[in-house]
């Protein structure tokens, strides 16, 4: 669906064009590369292993800097209206604090970490005034890869959604080629719902924050 509409999109910028060559430029492609930081936090979260008894205990300690890197369409509609359609690779890391409340009579916590890769795809509209874009829209994340220190520990599994979806809203200033853009970034699923211990899916009390810093070109 989302191919669909980037391509529908397109086809109509495309013919837009054609209708008044003298125009300002309508279609612009670009790439871009930015870092992410990821606003959580949680309460804790209590795991029940097979027989019911608390087994561990996991909070979020940190969560590191994230890069991506991608490329994105401009669609301009009339004088002010504008479609942005991007594509993204994204790498993020988070660390762990996990006790194992059933190793000792005093569990001792432990620092683990967890790395993703994701392709992001969303998709802003919005309006631009000079230099200046106001925008806001949808956006789909599909897990690519990534690794896990959890894994060392009994009845850790992941299990990723297909595509996970979220919201941004966010500022673009645009000088010659240059395009700077912040967005505030949000997801309609908990943290770490890709979690499961013992064969149950487990997740945080939160949604995952995110605000995004990105400088690109456009050609």
């Amino acid at each position: 669906m989302l191919v669909l509409l980037i391509a529908s999109t397109a086809s109509f910028a495309q013919k837009k064009n054609k209708k008044n060559s003298k125009d300002q430029k309508k279609v612009k492609f670009g790439i871009r590369a930015g870092i992410s930081t990821t606003d959580i936090d949680p309460s804790d979260l209590f795991i029940l292993n097979a027989e019911n008894t608390q087994r561990y205990k996991l909070n979020v300690k940190d969560a590191q800097y994230g890069m991506n890197i991608g490329m994105f369409m401009h669609f301009q509609q009339g004088k002010n209206f504008f479609i942005r359609p991007e594509l993204h690779i994204n790498s993020t890391r988070t660390d762990y604090e996990i006790q194992d409340l059933l190793r000792t009579s005093t569990p001792i916590a432990e620092t683990v970490m967890e790395s993703y890769h994701n392709i992001s795809m969303p998709i802003n509209m919005g309006f631009k005034m000079g230099p200046i874009r106001i925008q806001g829209g949808a956006i789909g994340n599909y897990h690519i890869g990534g690794r896990s220190d959890l894994k060392a520990y009994e009845g850790y599994a992941q299990n990723f959604n297909g595509v996970d979806l979220g919201w941004q809203l966010g500022i673009g200033l645009d000088i010659w080629k240059i395009n700077l853009d912040w967005k505030y970034e949000g997801a309609f699923n908990n943290y770490g719902d890709h979690m499961e211990f013992f064969e149950n899916r487990v997740a945080f009390d939160e949604g995952e924050k995110q605000m995004k810093l990105a400088v690109g070109w456009t050609f």
